[in-house]
């Protein structure tokens, strides 16, 4: 990830290490910020009052999804919700948009019997969804209406989960899951380009639940309570689950590795939190190469974690479940520990009996 990039989203995210010339360029960028807000505000209008039209499907839809740009833990929190309906006996279906897919129309990326493409041409995380949960249809496109009336017609649907769908109005949901992320959950207050929020704050009153994750999570709590809204906030933490060594396809213990020179590298939308959670496990890594989110691993890319590995000679790297699905055949002679991680929510029960009135 170039520093331009760093210093720019820094001033957007209202980080107080913010470069100043990044500062002035979004308040140079804030007549276009709300250009964009008015339409967003006109756009949501005209989905209220029936004047675009929304399309229900014939089972529930869960909508997890964010107001801001960046990440704030979307596809953990996706695990957890598949998880939770496998146990009720439900069968799920997934459909995203489906970033860094080399096809945008429609991609059955896991038919649900074992059958998964790689990444690419299908995008990232939804290779990486169907390997956790094989028996699950998961498809990408972005005309989530056509998605999902096409997996509910050909596969044994009961409920369908849409990723980061809060912005797709064509599309009814019967529970819209909105994240934010503790440290900044509004950014500095602007929306895009001047600033990191996708549509006005205030359009956060539309979501069934709000979840603050990262740090600082009782700060954003404030934050949130402060909108005095009525929506219930949540709070989730990001916890390791395993790390796994897929070349001596092993589990290492955290105490394995504490000692260990490690390089890490990622193409995730909030790589500060993947920092955290090694810092907070008590591994300490010598370098972290970040990369664009949804990062296509190409030879110039692979050629800079070599070159990287020569220099500062690790004992392990690291990376993330993301990241690892578009390296199959990726070997450098150090061995590569994938880090999972799970979203741990507090008071998760509760959450769970609103999801489950909304759908059942």
């Amino acid at each position: 990830m170039n520093k331009f990039r760093i210093y720019l989203l820094n001033a957007l995210s209202g980080k107080k290490n913010a470069r100043l010339w990044a500062k002035m360029l979004t308040l140079i960028l804030f007549p276009f910020g709300f250009v964009y807000s008015v339409l967003m505000f006109v756009r949501r209008y005209l989905f209220d009052t029936n004047f675009f039209k929304s399309t229900f499907l014939s089972v529930p839809v869960i909508s997890i999804g964010n107001i801001s740009l960046g990440g704030t833990g979307k596809t953990p929190v996706l695990i957890w919700l598949l998880r939770k309906l496998i146990e009720k006996n439900l069968n799920p279906a997934v459909i995203s948009r489906g970033y860094g897919s080399s096809n945008s129309n429609f991609t059955l990326v896991s038919d649900g019997k074992g059958n998964i493409l790689t990444s690419p041409p299908a995008s990232d995380e939804s290779v990486m969804l169907s390997r956790l949960f094989p028996n699950v249809p998961i498809i990408t496109g972005t005309d989530r209406i056509l998605s999902g009336e096409k997996v509910i017609s050909s596969f044994n649907v009961d409920v369908v989960l849409i990723d980061d769908g809060f912005q797709y109005l064509k599309l009814k949901r019967n529970f819209d899951f909105l994240l934010f992320h503790g440290k900044n959950p509004f950014g500095n207050g602007r929306v895009f380009p001047s600033g990191i929020l996708r549509e006005p704050i205030s359009h956060s009153k539309y979501a069934d639940a709000f979840l603050v994750t990262g740090e600082d999570k009782e700060k954003g709590e404030q934050n949130l309570a402060s909108l005095n809204l009525t929506v219930p906030i949540f709070k989730g933490e990001l916890t390791v689950e395993h790390i796994f060594c897929p070349e001596q396809e092993s589990y290492f213990k955290l105490e394995d590795i504490k000692s260990s020179r490690i390089l890490a590298f990622s193409g995730i939308g909030n790589p500060d939190s993947f920092d955290n959670i090694l810092e907070k496990q008590g591994i300490t890594i010598i370098e972290h190469l970040k990369f664009p989110d949804h990062v296509f691993y190409c030879e110039r890319n692979l050629e800079k974690i070599r070159k990287k590995t020569q220099e500062l000679n690790p004992d392990y790297m690291i990376t993330t479940q993301k990241d690892v699905v578009k390296l199959d055949d990726f070997k450098l002679g150090v061995p590569l520990l994938v880090l999972t991680v799970k979203m741990k929510i507090d008071n998760s029960d509760s959450l769970w009996e609103l999801i489950l009135k909304k759908i059942c």
